[in-house]
């Protein structure tokens, strides 16, 4: 008897599951793809040179769209001098509202959660890190310049800035 009374339970719980299933919010279907004027234009593989209190690297960098369109994926790629690299990549996407929300993972162990606006040609996020705040600015120069500013500012107050310059590689 006990075990017919859980098998009832069992099959009451999957068909209210599955009523419920039925009746989900619009919002459960994906968002159409970004189509953003700056996720379009920014979209390639870029080259070029940081330089900051820690020294000068040459970078690589490449975004492109993933996951059906949903996350503009970033992967990057930095050398010093010396030879010593780091390697990031990070994925941004727009909550319902139009904010930018992402994420960042690098070489350095950094895990980030960065949240952001953009506004004419820049792009701005401000990423909480285990070592601090970072707020990073991107700014389309033309179709084949940007530029791109940071902020460290680390748990004591001290700050640490970069910029960045690049030029598009591809498309």
């Amino acid at each position: 008897m006990q075990l017919f009374r859980n098998y009832i339970v069992i099959m009451i719980g999957i068909v209210c599951f599955q009523l419920l299933a039925q009746d989900e919010p619009a919002h459960s279907t994906a968002p159409p793809p970004l189509d953003d004027p700056f996720i379009n234009w920014i979209t390639g593989e870029w080259e070029g040179e940081t330089s900051s209190a820690m020294g000068r690297t040459t970078d690589q960098v490449k975004y492109e769209l993933g996951l059906n369109g949903q996350f503009l994926i970033m992967t990057y790629e930095s050398k010093t001098a010396d030879g010593r690299s780091f390697s990031g990549m990070g994925a941004i996407t727009h909550d319902r509202d139009g904010n930018s929300i992402g994420y960042w993972i690098d070489s350095w162990r950094t895990m980030s959660e960065g949240k952001g606006f953009r506004e004419g040609n820049l792009s701005t996020m401000k990423w909480s890190t285990g070592e601090g705040i970072y707020i990073r600015t991107t700014e389309k120069i033309d179709e084949n310049t940007m530029r791109v500013t940071g902020t460290m500012t680390d748990a004591s107050g001290q700050e640490m800035r970069s910029e960045s310059h690049y030029k598009r590689v591809i498309k």
